[in-house]
């Protein structure tokens, strides 16, 4: 698993610096640090609070890689006090995890911008390879702070066989994020 997390770091990397050459010969300008929390809403599920880290490394004013790390719940409680039996066995905690591309789109101090990514989400004791697309703006706040809030959505497969189906889990989330140099 960790063999290939880095794998697809490194060639998401090759591929920016194939596509655009021009990154190649210019350093690294800021690391971005985001903090957030928001609504959760995964599907077939109660929705929860999100709380977590997001990391970007930008190469230009547009294009920045990094990763997020996320943490809520899918609760099934509905289900249980409806006496019914829960669709999903083991622990209501999602994790979800994945390297992102952002790119932005500068207006003037506002920065809207759209996110694609490629992750695991670890939903019910059943880990899945997730794709997520979303887009968010900053506000700036001070100097190299920014207030933020972004809409992703995660996309994947859970079960097996004539019993999968595929899964779109919202998150809203909001949150400071704040320029390393």
């Amino acid at each position: 698993m960790r063999k290939t997390r880095r794998n697809l770091l490194l060639l998401s990397h090759l591929v920016a610096l194939g596509l655009c050459p021009s990154l190649a010969a210019q350093p690294a300008t800021d690391h971005e640090i985001f903090l957030f929390s928001g609504f959760y809403a995964p599907d077939r599920f109660q929705n929860s609070l999100a709380l977590g880290l997001r990391y970007e490394h930008h190469f230009d004013e547009r294009l920045a890689f990094g990763a997020a790390l996320g943490f809520a719940k899918a609760g099934q409680d509905f289900f249980q006090q409806a006496g019914l039996a829960a669709p999903e066995q083991g622990s209501s905690t999602v994790i979800y995890y994945n390297g992102r591309v952002t790119h932005s789109h500068p207006f003037g101090a506002v920065i809207p911008y759209l996110v694609a990514g490629l992750g695991i989400t670890r939903q019910h004791s059943e880990s899945n390879l997730t794709f997520n697309i979303g887009l968010g703006t900053k506000f700036p706040i001070g100097r190299s702070t920014f207030l933020r809030y972004e809409i992703n959505d995660y996309i994947f497969s859970s079960g097996q066989g004539n019993t999968s189906w595929t899964n779109n889990n919202l998150e809203i989330s909001l949150g400071i994020s704040f320029y390393l140099q």
